[in-house]
């Protein structure tokens, strides 16, 4: 893959940073960027409180068919 000199650079930066390769410290890079999505994600949902209920309600109907063995598992209600 080529790369500009200054991005690769950069890339190379991070690397240093967390003590890896450039390919770690790009799926490191790409890792955080799914986590970030995910969170935004739910962020976006927790702020349409009918939407949320909706999700926290089809969370509950599986946890009850999870067959984990743990009592009392619920997903609170409250954002």
């Amino acid at each position: 893959m080529k790369l500009p000199m200054d991005l690769r650079d950069q890339i190379g930066r991070i690397a240093d940073e967390i003590g890896g390769t450039m390919a770690s410290a790009l799926e490191r890079l790409l890792d955080d960027h799914r986590r970030q999505r995910i969170l935004d994600q739910y962020t976006r949902l927790q702020a349409d409180p009918e939407a949320w209920a909706d999700y926290l309600a089809e969370m509950n109907e599986w946890e009850s068919v999870a067959g984990d063995g743990l009592a009392g598992d619920r997903w609170e209600t409250s954002a």
